[in-house]
């Protein structure tokens, strides 16, 4: 009896507790965001997981515009243009070492096809962040956070050469195989009319706040950049795209151990490398509001995000659906990785400010983004984590509810981006070559039939 007393009084009391726990102080999903940040390395709640979605920009790379195949505008020397280096693969390798001790007990320390799923976009650069993010996490070397990119033991060569590592299949996104499903995730701008147009059309209108930063970068540093690198063109260095390609160096040359002495070299000019680099991240920032994503309230991120965001909450739901529902058999993955680019992971974080007002932060090199379906209680709750910090928590359901109610539906977008009309000319050219190579078969069937008779005719009157 005794023992019956004690078992109601605890049933009792961890009732009560769940109860209470929802608005109780201690409960950190009613914590603020910056305090939220610790529940990221709160690995006992693990227990609570079901879906996580890691939305990853890729690592530091080689500038997009070169003079020649290898020279970019400030003397840099570089094997091919957008390339990952060195440091891009060891930022994805420290990552992955991260996230692997984030969730040890929730993923398989060896791959397991039905756990795990990848997509990227068809860029060498893409692709091999999310190789070096896998070496991370299935490694059995760890690093420190401490750890300088100089002190891994990692180069091209361990990510080229997979074959002899466990690192599961890469599925890629090619926009123009897929550019008729709604399956597709984020748009490419150059693949939809609308989105094509947009942006074309914000780059030739003048923006007060990127100008403002233009002139405060080219009053501070103009000189020093004059005199150090005669290939500058500083009456063009005041026009937004010149101005785009030659941040594009700055940031390349910062992140690289070879190249990086080139910008010290302006420190004798007084010059604080430093904030040149954050300046030129206040450009692409607000280059992306203002430019690149059609403006903060344009329809680009809607048409860019809809159809990816509907996949990330179908997946939550079944893994919910079927815990609920005491399910063994999961089908669907329990962790997706996606590896893009800057613009997908501010597109997102867009249409995440559009449906829930979070604030939009810049996407620098090996930038993340993560999406989490946890359980408390008996409610399951979204969290989004930007670079480690917690943005949001809320209830699967008023998840749902929002993003349902922002998303462009699978004929806006067709609508949008002319997917719907049909290119004849290339069916018409084919016929027209089709009609052409069965009029020439024609008419050498009808020479050589001609021949023949020709020849048994010529041998009838020789015979007579």
């Amino acid at each position: 009896m005794k023992f019956y007393s004690i078992f109601l009084r605890f049933l009792i009391a961890n009732i009560l507790f769940n109860l209470s726990f929802e608005n109780s102080e201690f409960n950190p999903l009613k914590k603020k965001h910056g305090i939220l940040n610790q529940l990221y390395n709160h690995t006992s709640e693990e227990r609570n997981l079901f879906f996580i979605f890691l939305n990853i920009r890729h690592g530091a790379r080689s500038p997009l515009f070169l003079k020649d195949k290898h020279n970019d505008m400030l003397g840099g020397k570089w094997n091919t243009k957008g390339d990952l280096t060195s440091v891009g693969i060891k930022q994805h390798y420290l990552i992955g070492q991260k996230h692997k001790e984030r969730y040890s007990s929730f993923i398989n320390e060896e791959y397991d096809p039905k756990e795990i799923k990848i997509y990227s976009t068809p860029f060498p650069r893409t692709i091999m962040s999310v190789t070096s993010e896998l070496l991370g996490f299935y490694s059995n070397n760890t690093y420190s956070n401490n750890y300088s990119y100089s002190d891994i033991d990692l180069n091209e060569n361990d990510i080229y050469d997979i074959n002899n590592k466990i690192i599961p299949p890469v599925q890629l996104f090619s926009y123009n195989k897929i550019k008729n499903k709604f399956d597709r995730t984020f748009q490419n701008h150059f693949e939809c009319t609308y989105m094509r147009e947009q942006v074309k059309k914000n780059w030739e209108i003048p923006h007060d706040e990127i100008n403002s930063l233009i002139n405060n970068f080219y009053n501070e540093f103009s000189y020093a950049l004059g005199k150090e690198f005669k290939s500058i063109n500083l009456d063009l260095l005041k026009t937004p795209k010149y101005f785009d390609a030659v941040c594009d160096d700055i940031l390349s040359l910062y992140f690289d151990k070879n190249n990086f002495y080139i910008l010290k070299n302006l420190e004798k000019y007084g010059v604080n490398i430093d904030k040149m680099k954050e300046m030129c991240d206040d450009f692409l920032y607000k280059q992306f509001i203002y430019i690149r994503n059609g403006g903060i309230s344009d329809n680009n991120p809607f048409i860019s995000i809809s159809p990816i965001i509907i996949n990330i909450f179908n997946w939550m739901k079944v893994r919910a659906d079927k815990n609920n529902n005491f399910a063994c058999d999961y089908e669907e993955p329990k962790f997706v990785i996606y590896s893009g680019h800057d613009s997908t992971l501010f597109q997102m974080q867009t249409f995440l400010k559009e449906c829930f007002n979070i604030q939009v932060e810049k996407t620098e090199f090996a930038s993340t983004q993560l999406m989490e379906l946890r359980k408390y209680g008996k409610k399951y709750y979204v969290e989004i984590y930007y670079n480690d910090k917690l943005k949001m928590n809320i209830t699967l359901p008023e998840f749902e509810k929002q993003i349902k109610k922002n998303i462009f539906s699978e004929s806006k977008i067709n609508s949008l981006c002319n997917y719907e009309k049909i290119n004849l000319w290339p069916i018409f050219l084919y016929l027209i070559i089709f009609a052409l190579i069965i009029s020439l078969i024609i008419q050498i069937y009808m020479i050589y039939n001609e021949n023949k008779s020709g020849a048994e005719n010529l041998k009838v009157v020789q015979i007579a």
